[in-house]
């Protein structure tokens, strides 16, 4: 009950100024908040991982928002193959005498760049792309989702039987998951006039953000589960790091920008 209540009492506080970064921010300014919040999840999935020279990884994962930024897809994609290069570059001035461990620190710390550059930077760019694309669609994201993780509370409490994936997230039920995709459910569909859909697609489509939520969440708990720890930080008070408030744009973000621009196409 202790935990709830700190959870409760930390979303108070922060949810207004959140709202308000996401209503009224212009995309320029927005863009540097996506930056911020990229600087703090990248540097909580090295820390997870302990990784060795985490700075430099960090520093390689984050300048993939540059070609980004840009607009450049084939400058990113070949920052995607060339940064492990640079990685292994500098690591390797700093490698004599090391023991055999150091192989599997360099396959650890690749995977881990791959993980930051595609599964945390990349999501959150789509943030920046949404407000591009309209004012508000970033809010109504954020909203679904965040009615998706009520729902699933509060369905997963009071129905949970049935675990989802006990080997992975044990607390995760498929009474919890229509919850979750309920709640999206409703917020999508209330937002159907501001997205440019009808009621039953609309519908359709916050089931498919509660799903991809979901899914986003039990990504990331794989990672922990790896890194063996509880949280990605202790950051937020009763709910975990940045990692752990992100996890369920990490498809959500991509997917809803993608189906929006196809309808304007």
């Amino acid at each position: 009950m202790r935990e709830i209540r700190k959870r409760v009492l930390a979303g108070l506080c922060l949810a207004p100024p959140i709202v308000f970064i996401f209503c009224f921010l212009p995309p320029k300014g927005f863009f540097i908040f996506v930056v911020f919040v990229s600087v703090l999840a990248v540097l909580e999935l090295v820390r997870m991982g302990r990784i060795r020279h985490k700075y430099l990884l960090a520093l390689l994962a984050l300048l993939c928002l540059v070609p980004l930024y840009l607009e450049s897809l084939r400058v990113f994609v070949l920052w995607l193959l060339f940064s492990p290069v640079f990685y292994l570059f500098a690591v390797s001035l700093k490698l004599h005498g090391e023991n055999d461990k150091v192989n599997r620190d360099i396959m650890a710390a690749l995977n881990t760049l791959f993980l930051a550059e595609l599964f945390v930077v990349l999501p959150l760019f789509y943030f920046y792309l949404l407000k591009e694309t309209g004012d508000f669609y970033p809010l109504i994201l954020l909203f679904a989702v965040w009615a998706s993780d009520i729902g699933a509370f509060i369905f997963g409490k009071n129905f949970g039987k049935k675990r989802l994936v006990p080997a992975i997230s044990p607390k995760k039920t498929y009474e919890g998951l229509a919850g979750a995709i309920t709640g999206s459910m409703v917020i999508v569909g209330l937002s159907g006039r501001f997205l440019g859909l009808g009621v039953s697609e609309a519908l359709a489509l916050g089931a498919m953000i509660g799903i991809l939520g979901q899914t986003g969440d039990i990504f990331e708990s794989i990672w922990k589960r790896v890194g063996e720890v509880k949280d990605s930080s202790s950051l937020i008070p009763g709910h975990g790091g940045i990692l752990d408030r992100m996890d369920s744009f990490i498809f959500t973000a991509p997917f809803l920008y993608h189906y929006l621009a196809g309808l304007k196409v």
